[in-house]
C-alpha cells in the first residue's frame, strides 16, 4: 500500500470508483475534502454511484518555498517566482510528485482495491492540477478522466514532459475537464488557455474541454463545481 498522508474517504459500498484530488500551494487535503460530500449529496449523481466511490485528498510535504524566502509550506514542488512561467523551475520535484505520489496512488487503487483504471479520476487545483495533467501524459494505461482547476504548465516542465511522454496513445481520448477563473491574478486565465492548447495541440489529447468562469479569481465557484460534478457523472455513470 502506498502511504501518502491526507484525507481518505472510504466508499460506503464495495468500491467501484475513486477520485484522487491534489490541493494547491499552502493548502492540505482537508481543504478540498468537501468534494466528497458535494459529489455524494448532489442530485446529479445516483446515490449508489456516490456511495461506491472512494476519495483521496493527499497532503503535500512541507517544502522550503523559494519565492516565499524559504518559508516552509505544503507544496508539491518548489516555486521560484510567481507569475513568470519562464522563471527557474523545480522540474525534478515536479516529476517526483507525478510518479511517487499521484501515479503511485492510482496504482495502489488498481492493485489493492481492484478498482478498474477507467473508473479512476485524478485531479487537482493549481499546483495539484499541473501535476494531474502531466501525470496523465506519463501513464501507460487508460484512466477515467482528469479534473484540472486553475492549472498550468511551464516551459521547462513542458520540455521535459515531451521527452517522457512515450506512450502517445493510451489516454488521448480520456476526458479532461479544465476550469479557470477569468479574474485569476495568481495563474492568469491566458496561462490556463495556453496550457489547454499545449495538451491538445502539442501532446495530442483530443477530449479536453476548457471552461472559463467570469469574476472568479484563484479559486472555484459554485458554477465550476457543478460543472465538475457533471463531468464526474459522465465518467462514473457510463
Amino acid at each position: 500500500m502506498t502511504v501518502v498522508p491526507g484525507i481518505r474517504v472510504p466508499a460506503k459500498l464495495p468500491p467501484k470508483a475513486c477520485l484522487i484530488f491534489l490541493h494547491g500551494l499552502g493548502d492540505t487535503g482537508e481543504g478540498w475534502s468537501f468534494l466528497s460530500r458535494v459529489i455524494r449529496q448532489s442530485r446529479l449523481i445516483p446515490a449508489e454511484v456516490g456511495n461506491s466511490t472512494c476519495f483521496i485528498f493527499p497532503d503535500a510535504p512541507q517544502l522550503n518555498i523559494t519565492v516565499n524566502n524559504g518559508m516552509l509550506l505544503p507544496a508539491w514542488f518548489d516555486i521560484y517566482e510567481f507569475g513568470n512561467p519562464n522563471a527557474e523551475q523545480d522540474v525534478a520535484g515536479f516529476f517526483k510528485t507525478c510518479t511517487t505520489v499521484l501515479k503511485a496512488l492510482v496504482d495502489d487503487q488498481i492493485n489493492r482495491q481492484h478498482i478498474p483504471a477507467e473508473k479512476i479520476i485524478i485531479g487537482g487545483f493549481s499546483q495539484g492540477a499541473a501535476i494531474a495533467l502531466a501525470t496523465l501524459a506519463l501513464l501507460d494505461y487508460k484512466i477515467g478522466g482528469v479534473i484540472a482547476l486553475s492549472g498550468f504548465i511551464t516551459p521547462a516542465v513542458a520540455q521535459e514532459l515531451e521527452k517522457k511522454h512515450l506512450v502517445k496513445h493510451v489516454n488521448y481520448e480520456t476526458p479532461i475537464f479544465q476550469g479557470h477563473g477569468k479574474a485569476d491574478s495568481m495563474i492568469s486565465y491566458r496561462f490556463g488557455e495556453k496550457t489547454c492548447t499545449y495538451y491538445k495541440n502539442k501532446l495530442g489529447f483530443k477530449n479536453l474541454e476548457f471552461h472559463g468562469y467570469s469574476r472568479v479569481s484563484h479559486g472555484a465557484s459554485e458554477e465550476e463545481l457543478e460543472d465538475v460534478i457533471k463531468f464526474v457523472k459522465k465518467i462514473l455513470c457510463d
